[in-house]
């Protein structure tokens, strides 16, 4: 015990010669101050835009149907939806976590969708439009311009238009092609 306290300086505050006449320790180093943390990432204000276009082999109004037919949508989400081909009705996908508005119709040949994921902050709306263009005998050209996405959600996850553009991409696009045969899968 005699040993231990001369090492940590006995109690006393001040190193102690040890026991049996050997040297003398230094004095224990104090410890160093803990480096300053990073400053967590402030979220980037404000909103982005995508762009997403897909070929189908098959003819608009087939592939419209994607996007306005509840069963046709229930099928590739294979999740409870909402969707019309009438402006003003609501929109709904995937069990209510985008929700919105139908907002223009152009039977067959464009939609445009009041979106609100549930995962951005209060308030937060964005606005996609789906092209959808006659490409000859059983092809569609789907071109998805998707705006006032916010860089991030109210979680304070970044990056929320590659998330959107991913989403459209294999959640949507590939799984109709998937799903009804209308192509290979370009994104999954």
């Amino acid at each position: 015990i005699k040993s231990i306290k001369a090492e940590v300086g006995g109690g006393q505050g001040q190193a102690q010669q040890p026991s049996g006449g050997g040297a003398s320790k230094p004095p224990a180093e104090a410890p160093k101050p803990e480096a300053p943390k990073p400053a967590p990432k402030k979220a980037q204000s404000g909103s982005g835009s995508i762009e997403v276009s897909s070929n189908f082999h098959a003819p608009p109004k087939e592939v419209f149907e994607c996007f306005t037919v509840p069963q046709k949508v229930m099928a590739y989400t294979q999740s409870k939806c909402q969707v019309s081909a009438t402006a003003g009705d609501s929109l709904m996908l995937f069990d209510g976590a985008i929700v919105g508005k139908v907002l223009e119709v152009e039977k067959d040949k464009k939609l445009v969708w009041q979106w609100r994921n549930n995962s951005w902050s209060a308030g937060v709306e964005s606005k996609c439009e789906i092209q959808l263009v006659d490409n000859g005998p059983g092809s569609t050209q789907v071109t998805i311009k998707h705006s006032g996405i916010p860089y991030a959600d109210a979680h304070g996850n970044d990056d929320m238009p590659r998330v959107v553009e991913e989403g459209w991409k294999r959640n949507i696009l590939d799984r109709i092609k998937m799903v009804f045969g209308f192509g290979i899968p370009e994104f999954s």
